[in-house]
């Protein structure tokens, strides 16, 4: 019986150590913003400009207590990412957060986006009872809204101010946040 080598697109998970900002920060910045996704429906590089996040924020939210960044890894490298919160609140007792997705430009097409977003959706369940996932995305970008409408996701109706600062780097200001959610098995 031959034996079948190992899938070089099958990711291996873990979350983030503290060793890992720098490699996810780069990742968030390279698929966000990076040159390479320019133009493409995924970034938000038309809209806003400058750094997406900062080194000192990823290493705030790894070491969290509630909160990490999800990692998917293919040949040692770190081709996605995630972060998950707890975010209950007296309305919406045990729901998590999911945000700061981000895929490699290299790693795009062979399904790494929903691996990441299923096992997402499956730690925040399994370590936190979360019966809820939610997150937010820039009112223009309606084919991301799409893409997390295909997975189950859906608007709750409910917007939310974009934090608008000196160093947001928007090229313009006619947006907010729209917030989608999924019940999680």
């Amino acid at each position: 019986m031959q034996t079948r080598p190992p899938d070089k697109r099958t990711p291996h998970f873990r979350f983030a150590q503290p060793a890992d900002v720098s490699a996810v920060h780069a990742l968030i910045e390279r698929a966000y913003r990076g040159p390479e996704t320019a133009g493409q429906w995924d970034s938000e590089s038309h809209l806003l400009q400058g750094p997406r996040t900062t080194a000192a924020y990823i290493a705030e939210r790894i070491a969290a207590p509630d909160a990490g960044f999800l990692l998917a890894e293919i040949d040692g490298e770190i081709d996605g990412c995630a972060l998950i919160e707890r975010r209950d609140d007296p309305d919406q007792p045990a729901t998590a957060y999911f945000g700061m997705f981000a895929i490699s430009p290299d790693r795009r097409g062979i399904g790494l986006g929903d691996a990441v977003l299923s096992e997402s959706e499956a730690r925040a369940a399994e370590l936190w009872s979360a019966a809820r996932m939610v997150l937010t995305v820039i009112s223009l970008r309606t084919e991301l809204m799409a893409w997390y409408e295909r997975r189950g996701y859906a608007r709750t109706g409910r917007a939310l101010p974009f934090p608008f600062s000196d160093t947001t780097g928007e090229l313009r200001r006619d947006f907010d946040l729209v917030e989608l959610a999924k019940p999680l098995a």
